[in-house]
């Protein structure tokens, strides 16, 4: 995945398959993800982070899982957010320790997100 682009404050699904070097789907059956967005690499803060209970797995056993990315989300500075997906399968070597870099793009919105009632 190269970059996915994400209105400021939209609600939106974000489908994943996750692939090894030769192009072929990685089974994720049994694993814990983490996924996580920053600003930079070196920043220490990460902007969104989505933890294995937010993932829909009804495809994990042909590498697509799917999270729901909420308008709090993404109400983030317009700019590029570096990603990862984190698996791991218990304890020992039967871990990813993150995916290939992938790009979330936060575009203005028209209409910025309502603001939150009193």
């Amino acid at each position: 995945m190269a970059k996915v682009v994400f209105k400021q404050g939209e609600a939106k699904t974000l489908t994943l398959t996750i692939t090894d070097e030769h192009g072929a789907t990685v089974d994720l059956s049994g694993a814990t993800l983490t996924l996580a967005f920053k600003k930079a690499k070196a920043d220490a803060v990460y902007k969104i982070i989505k933890g294995d209970v937010a993932f829909n797995k009804t495809m994990i056993a042909s590498g697509i899982v799917s999270v729901d990315l909420a308008e709090a989300d993404t109400d983030l500075a317009e700019g590029t957010y570096i990603g990862e997906l984190k698996a791991t399968w218990g304890p020992g070597p039967n871990t990813i320790e993150k995916s290939a870099d992938f790009y979330l793009q936060i575009k203005g919105a028209v209409i910025p997100p309502a603001a939150p009632a009193p």
